[in-house]
């Protein structure tokens, strides 16, 4: 058996049970640095022992104890007496831009909320220009289909005319107006829905201005025709014809690509042309072979802003039978002019 400090200890101490003594014994028979090595030992813990002074405890001490263990109040007094008051004591760290706002490793930081606010941001800032921009296409290419719808409807009208002409305005009467084809139209079943007449951007306006038949302009009071005539101001530009030896014909189906024959709404203000409807400033302008064109101001040569204007410079039918002059809903073909 190996002899450590621990047997030494626990001889000198009387700990050892009676084998384990009696091998210690017998080791220090056999070894006379044994013997040695445990009168210093021995020396070391008489010197420990004349150190300790026994002491009592004070009185009462383990009842004061127990009665502050059961006084949570009092036990959190004592706890908060006991903590030192050292003002160079670790303050509370505080928290920067960088450190997690749930404190943990995967909680959401403040530098995360300002790249999701600035993300944000950027995503406004390009989805709200492409959100305009696809409105306005999708208002033109609306408009571009209606035009198609009031090409074929026109194309069948003059179709079933002895002279393959398109409606016809009247000099005077309460259809002496450019929009009074779109009534004919519709009266003869070519148009089934009224919002086909219209830019789409204005569309809503057509819903509380429903398009009065032929025989409801014919037949109002003179004080409710004017009423009734203002519903046609949101229609399309409409042809009005032309004049030949003093008689006003409807523009003829002859199949050209330069004849103007519709349009988006297009005033003649101040000396402008002005579309109007879409923010682009352009119109859809419908030719007679039935193809459409999305067309700004500026590109359309002086030559072909005539479609607008007769050769007289005035907002009302043309000269002849090729001087096309596209005028809004609301134009008189004799009497409404350009001074």
């Amino acid at each position: 058996m190996t002899m450590t400090r621990e047997h030494w200890v626990g001889f000198l101490m009387g700990a050892l049970d009676e084998n384990e003594r009696d091998l210690v014994e017998q080791h220090i028979a056999n070894d006379p640095r044994a013997a040695d090595e445990l009168d210093q030992l021995r020396c070391h813990l008489d010197l420990l022992a004349d150190g300790l002074d026994e002491a009592a405890p004070p009185v009462g001490l383990a009842s004061r104890t127990c009665a502050v263990l059961d006084n949570p109040h009092l036990f959190a007094e004592v706890l908060d007496t006991a903590s030192p008051k050292d003002s160079n004591a670790p303050q509370p760290k505080q928290r920067d831009a960088f450190e997690s706002i749930g404190g943990g490793r995967t909680a959401f930081t403040f530098m995360d909320m300002l790249v999701a606010v600035g993300a944000c941001v950027a995503a406004v800032a390009i989805f709200f220009p492409a959100l305009a921009s696809s409105r306005l296409l999708a208002t033109r290419m609306q408009c571009e289909n209606n035009l198609h719808q009031v090409s074929l409807a026109l194309q069948q009208f003059a179709t079933n005319s002895p002279d393959h002409r398109y409606p016809g305005i009247s000099v005077e009467g309460p259809l002496s107006l450019a929009g009074s084809y779109a009534p004919k139209l519709m009266d003869a079943g070519l148009i089934q829905h009224a919002d086909t007449l219209q830019c789409a951007v204005n569309k809503n306006d057509l819903n509380t201005q429903p398009i009065p038949t032929i025989a409801q302009l014919e037949n109002a009071p003179p004080e409710e025709v004017e009423k009734l005539q203002q519903s046609l101001s949101s229609v399309y530009n409409y042809n009005m014809g032309g004049m030949v030896n003093g008689n006003l014909l409807a523009p003829a189906m002859r199949g050209l690509s330069n004849l103007p024959v519709s349009s988006d709404v297009v005033l003649w203000e101040d000396g402008k042309i002005v579309p109007q409807g879409h923010a682009d400033g352009r119109a859809n302008i419908l030719f007679d072979d039935g193809h459409v064109e999305y067309l700004a101001v500026e590109d359309i040569p002086t030559s072909l802003r005539q479609y607008f204007l007769n050769d007289k410079g005035e907002v009302a039918a043309g000269v002849n039978e090729d001087d096309a002059v596209v005028a809004n809903g609301m134009a008189h073909p004799i009497h409404l002019s350009h001074q």
